[in-house]
């Protein structure tokens, strides 16, 4: 057998996300392909890596129980002959970039390819505030930008060097600038389909991660992050926990021209949905959790000639409270403001026609579950029983939405006869929360078939949909892919023209009416687009969302 070496065209990462763990793995440059690397396994290409040792025979058969892990990633060329060529294996796949890598290039007055760039080679999620990643600029060498440019998905490496008559050290070097671990600027597909895929290996760029984590979980209650860890809502929602609304905060052709707030407000105004229309055109509307106050604004105005409302916020984060005081000072309508935890909610003399909870309940509280033969245990233990929860379908250790069942039961307190309560919130109908470790704060999805369940044992009649029925949403409109740093990276190359892009969910149309004349002046590179369903945009996936309409009964 002969020696194996690592392939020179791997790198190792580091993902700090989890807490009290770590995960560790390695990158091909070239495929984008990611090997997690076990305790045992680790070690061993470390060294392969640091050493420049091989792997013989004799080795490769003391592995034992590594062997086979051995031979997968020499299978996936993470291991390579000792005399083989890295390069020549991928000859007939295609050339793309990354459409996660937010790289852009643009031509210079003078005729120059620039690029403008952030690190490949780590992320620091939940970033502080002037923790935002350093923004590189670099003169790219014609070669180098020729073969950038042409890495459209459209041609293989062989037709590219054709075309560009590029070979030996010439070759070697333009890929180890363009693949190198700080930049991922090019990787390789082994055929056309899927080439739109975002979550297609060769559209990746993985890159060791960790967390300016501002909170702990261990020793500080939900509650007190909301209260006191929130310090600035422009970055919370910017750069930390984009919402569905905060993308689509400005009118979209998605929302069929109206922002979220506005199509909300004309999904919510049904007859069907607010009982409370057939009797008076007077509502007594609470929303728990303002935000930034731009959905108050934009469902108010809205609203405004089909009900009279009065409109009520209860937010337990006093920074967001007085930035929806700010934003909402300009309307006419008097806005009440409660400063309170929902999962408590008391607000003694109030009766509403209508509760809204808009992406709100992932940050309510979770409690923990085991299953022990027939029986559960735990925090959840309790609520699995009075709320008569299936959980035939669940693994030895879970969470339960606990937080969400205590709201509801308060909520129903709160509602007038024939009033409606909506939920809107990622997870799904049959899938256990799952905790969220990228954000500033402990957040999880949400079981709906558990919050159905628990709200019909409260009293409430309900309607589950998706957020796409209930809005109306278009998720077939191309919108700009990528999130806050292609948004970051774009403005770093538009505000040199005197333009900007709001930290916003943008479609392909907007972006051609706005700066189309622009980009092609100045060849701008690596700006693509996808179908909003894709989920590869700036804010949540809108596909993960459902809507949960409860009714109380009106006698």
């Amino acid at each position: 057998m002969v020696p194996l070496r690592l392939n020179p065209y791997v790198h190792f990462i580091e993902d700090h996300l989890a807490p009290h763990s770590v995960r560790y793995g390695m990158v091909h440059r070239l495929s984008g392909e990611v090997w997690l690397l076990t305790e045992q396994l680790r070690p061993l290409l470390l060294g392969l890596s640091t050493a420049n040792i091989l792997l013989t025979e004799d080795e490769l058969n003391r592995l034992e129980a590594l062997g086979f892990q051995v031979k997968i990633l020499q299978e996936q060329r993470f291991l390579i002959p000792l005399d083989a060529d890295p390069i020549e294996p991928f000859m007939d796949h295609y050339v793309v970039r990354p459409s996660q890598n937010p790289a852009l290039a643009y031509r210079s007055e003078s005729g120059l390819t620039i690029l403008v760039r952030t690190s490949m080679e780590y992320f620091v999620c939940s970033p502080k505030q002037g923790e935002l990643p350093l923004i590189v600029e670099e003169t790219l060498p014609p070669d180098v930008a020729e073969l950038f440019i042409l890495a459209d998905g459209s041609r293989t490496l062989n037709e590219i060097l054709t075309v560009m008559n590029l070979q030996g050290v010439v070759l070697n070097d333009a890929l180890n600038f363009l693949t190198s671990p700080e930049r991922q600027l090019i990787k390789f597909a082994p055929e056309l389909k899927n080439l739109g895929d975002q979550n297609q290996a060769f559209n990746s760029v993985p890159r060791s991660l960790s967390h300016s984590l501002r909170w702990d979980p261990d020793k500080d209650s939900l509650s007190n992050f909301h209260q006191h860890g929130i310090e600035d809502t422009s970055w919370e929602f910017d750069w930390i926990e984009s919402t569905v609304n905060h993308a689509f905060r400005f009118p979209s052709e998605v929302l069929g021209g109206l922002n979220y707030g506005s199509r909300f407000c004309l999904s919510t105004l049904k007859l069907e949905v607010i009982a409370a229309l057939s009797r008076s055109r007077r509502l007594e509307v609470l929303e728990i959790g303002g935000g930034t106050g731009s959905f108050a604004r934009s469902f108010i105005e809205q609203a405004s000639g089909l009900a009279d409302v009065n409109y009520h916020i209860l937010d337990l984060s006093p920074v967001l409270a007085e930035n929806q005081r700010r934003l909402l000072a300009s309307l006419p309508n008097q806005i009440t403001h409660f400063q309170q935890d929902a999962t408590e909610l008391s607000l003694p003399g109030y009766k509403f026609d209508l509760v809204i909870a808009n992406e709100v309940i992932a940050d309510f509280p979770t409690a923990s579950v085991r299953r022990v033969q027939d029986n559960v245990e735990g925090d959840g233990a309790a609520d699995i029983h009075r709320y008569q929860l299936s959980i035939a379908d669940a693994p030895e250790t879970f969470l339960i939405n606990s937080g969400v069942f205590r709201f509801l039961e308060r909520a129903w307190e709160h509602l007038a006869p024939g009033g409606t309560l909506i939920l809107s919130e990622y997870g799904a109908v049959d899938r256990y929360p799952i905790r969220q470790h990228y954000l500033n704060h402990e957040e999880t999805s949400i079981h709906f078939g558990h919050v159905a369940a628990c709200a019909e044992r409260v009293g409430f009649s309900y309607r589950l949909i998706t957020l796409k029925d209930f809005m109306g949403l278009d998720d077939r409109i191309p919108i700009l892919d990528g999130a806050a740093e292609q948004i970051y990276c774009l403005n770093h190359v538009l505000n040199k023209f005197g333009l900007s892009l709001p930290y916003a969910a943008i479609s392909k149309g907007e972006f051609d009416n706005r700066f189309g004349e622009l980009a092609k002046s100045i060849g701008l590179t690596g700006v693509t687009f996808s179908p909003l369903r894709s989920g590869f945009h700036f804010g949540p996936p809108v596909n993960d969302f459902m809507v949960l309409i409860l009714n109380r009964p009106a006698h």
